[in-house]
Protein backbone atom coordinates (compact mmCIF):
# COMPACT_ATOMS: atom_id res chain seq x y z
CA UNK A 1 0.00 0.00 0.00
CA UNK A 2 1.09 3.40 -0.52
CA UNK A 3 2.22 6.08 1.82
CA UNK A 4 -0.44 8.12 0.56
CA UNK A 5 -3.22 5.34 0.91
CA UNK A 6 -2.20 4.46 4.32
CA UNK A 7 -2.35 7.83 5.41
CA UNK A 8 -5.96 8.43 4.19
CA UNK A 9 -7.02 5.28 6.15
CA UNK A 10 -5.27 7.02 9.18
CA UNK A 11 -6.98 9.98 8.90
CA UNK A 12 -10.48 7.98 8.16
CA UNK A 13 -10.20 6.27 10.85
CA UNK A 14 -9.30 9.33 13.55
CA UNK A 15 -12.90 11.40 11.57
CA UNK A 16 -14.58 8.01 12.86
CA UNK A 17 -13.32 7.90 15.96
CA UNK A 18 -13.79 11.69 16.77
CA UNK A 19 -17.41 11.44 15.60
CA UNK A 20 -18.10 8.45 17.79
CA UNK A 21 -16.18 9.80 21.07
CA UNK A 22 -19.55 11.22 22.61
CA UNK A 23 -21.69 8.17 21.30
CA UNK A 24 -24.10 6.79 23.39
CA UNK A 25 -22.91 3.30 22.31
CA UNK A 26 -20.48 1.65 23.98
CA UNK A 27 -17.06 0.28 22.21
CA UNK A 28 -18.79 -3.29 21.91
CA UNK A 29 -22.40 -1.90 20.66
CA UNK A 30 -20.09 0.45 18.40
CA UNK A 31 -18.36 -2.81 16.84
CA UNK A 32 -21.40 -4.85 16.78
CA UNK A 33 -22.92 -2.23 14.69
CA UNK A 34 -19.19 -1.52 12.78
CA UNK A 35 -19.22 -5.54 12.02
CA UNK A 36 -22.91 -5.52 11.22
CA UNK A 37 -23.21 -3.23 8.18
CA UNK A 38 -19.43 -4.13 6.96
CA UNK A 39 -20.97 -7.98 6.67
CA UNK A 40 -23.99 -6.93 5.01
CA UNK A 41 -22.54 -4.79 2.50
CA UNK A 42 -19.70 -7.46 2.19
CA UNK A 43 -16.44 -5.77 2.36
CA UNK A 44 -13.88 -8.44 2.99
CA UNK A 45 -11.36 -5.99 3.94
CA UNK A 46 -13.47 -3.92 6.64
CA UNK A 47 -15.23 -7.07 8.00
CA UNK A 48 -11.60 -8.42 9.07
CA UNK A 49 -10.58 -4.79 10.23
CA UNK A 50 -13.63 -4.55 12.46
CA UNK A 51 -13.29 -8.08 13.85
CA UNK A 52 -9.90 -6.82 15.16
CA UNK A 53 -10.68 -3.96 16.53
CA UNK A 54 -13.47 -5.67 18.27
CA UNK A 55 -10.87 -8.16 20.20
CA UNK A 56 -9.59 -5.37 20.79
CA UNK A 57 -12.42 -3.67 22.97
CA UNK A 58 -13.13 -7.15 24.43
CA UNK A 59 -16.06 -8.46 22.47
CA UNK A 60 -16.81 -11.34 23.55
CA UNK A 61 -15.48 -14.21 20.86
CA UNK A 62 -18.95 -15.92 20.66
CA UNK A 63 -20.39 -12.24 20.17
CA UNK A 64 -17.52 -11.85 17.12
CA UNK A 65 -17.86 -15.79 15.65
CA UNK A 66 -21.65 -15.54 15.31
CA UNK A 67 -21.29 -11.59 14.32
CA UNK A 68 -18.78 -12.98 11.21
CA UNK A 69 -20.86 -16.09 10.37
CA UNK A 70 -23.91 -13.84 10.19
CA UNK A 71 -26.02 -16.24 12.60
CA UNK A 72 -27.93 -15.05 16.05
CA UNK A 73 -26.08 -13.24 18.87
CA UNK A 74 -26.31 -15.18 22.04
CA UNK A 75 -26.57 -11.45 23.79
CA UNK A 76 -29.99 -10.82 23.55
CA UNK A 77 -29.05 -7.14 23.62
CA UNK A 78 -26.71 -7.21 21.29
CA UNK A 79 -28.63 -9.35 18.93
CA UNK A 80 -31.37 -6.56 18.81
CA UNK A 81 -28.72 -3.83 18.36
CA UNK A 82 -27.39 -5.89 14.94
CA UNK A 83 -30.59 -6.57 14.13
CA UNK A 84 -31.90 -3.28 14.39
CA UNK A 85 -28.62 -2.26 11.88
CA UNK A 86 -29.35 -4.69 9.86
CA UNK A 87 -33.04 -3.44 9.40
CA UNK A 88 -31.82 0.14 8.82
CA UNK A 89 -29.92 -1.08 5.97
CA UNK A 90 -31.79 -3.42 4.01
CA UNK A 91 -35.15 -0.70 4.34
CA UNK A 92 -32.91 1.99 3.42
CA UNK A 93 -33.92 3.64 6.47
CA UNK A 94 -37.47 3.09 6.75
CA UNK A 95 -37.74 1.28 9.70
CA UNK A 96 -41.08 -0.28 11.00
CA UNK A 97 -42.69 -0.11 14.05
CA UNK A 98 -41.73 -3.80 15.05
CA UNK A 99 -37.80 -2.81 14.31
CA UNK A 100 -38.43 0.59 16.85
CA UNK A 101 -39.97 -1.40 19.59
CA UNK A 102 -37.97 -4.51 19.42
CA UNK A 103 -34.76 -2.04 19.27
CA UNK A 104 -36.14 -0.21 22.62
CA UNK A 105 -37.47 -3.10 24.29
CA UNK A 106 -33.56 -4.42 24.51
CA UNK A 107 -32.76 -0.64 26.57
CA UNK A 108 -31.78 0.85 23.56
CA UNK A 109 -33.30 5.05 22.98
CA UNK A 110 -33.25 7.55 20.35
CA UNK A 111 -29.07 8.58 20.79
CA UNK A 112 -28.92 4.96 20.06
CA UNK A 113 -30.56 4.86 16.94
CA UNK A 114 -28.68 8.15 15.91
CA UNK A 115 -25.21 6.65 16.63
CA UNK A 116 -26.85 3.55 13.85
CA UNK A 117 -27.55 5.83 11.78
CA UNK A 118 -23.42 7.63 12.10
CA UNK A 119 -21.84 4.21 11.74
CA UNK A 120 -23.79 3.43 9.11
CA UNK A 121 -23.28 5.78 6.92
CA UNK A 122 -19.70 5.83 7.77
CA UNK A 123 -19.01 2.19 6.94
CA UNK A 124 -21.70 2.46 3.97
CA UNK A 125 -18.82 5.31 2.51
CA UNK A 126 -16.18 3.35 3.60
CA UNK A 127 -17.63 -0.47 2.13
CA UNK A 128 -18.13 0.59 -1.18
CA UNK A 129 -14.93 2.60 -1.33
CA UNK A 130 -13.06 -0.64 -0.43
CA UNK A 131 -15.64 -2.67 -3.17
CA UNK A 132 -14.38 0.31 -5.90
CA UNK A 133 -10.54 0.05 -4.52
CA UNK A 134 -10.41 -3.84 -4.02
CA UNK A 135 -8.10 -3.04 -1.17
CA UNK A 136 -5.88 -5.50 -0.16
CA UNK A 137 -5.80 -6.95 3.09
CA UNK A 138 -3.37 -5.18 5.53
CA UNK A 139 -1.23 -7.55 7.33
CA UNK A 140 -2.20 -6.34 11.05
CA UNK A 141 -5.84 -7.98 9.91
CA UNK A 142 -5.08 -11.28 8.20
CA UNK A 143 -5.93 -13.04 11.35
CA UNK A 144 -9.25 -11.71 11.03
CA UNK A 145 -9.74 -12.64 7.24
CA UNK A 146 -13.13 -13.20 5.98
CA UNK A 147 -15.14 -14.01 3.03
CA UNK A 148 -18.45 -13.17 1.70
CA UNK A 149 -20.94 -15.88 1.93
Amino acid sequence: MSASRSKNKARHAASIGQALEKAALNAVEQQVVFITASATNRPEYCVAAHSTVAKGVKMPAEVLDALRAGEALPDTRLQALSAFTRAVIDRRGWVNENDLRAFENAGFEQRHALDVLTIIAMKTLSNYTNHIAETPLDDAFVGQAWRAK
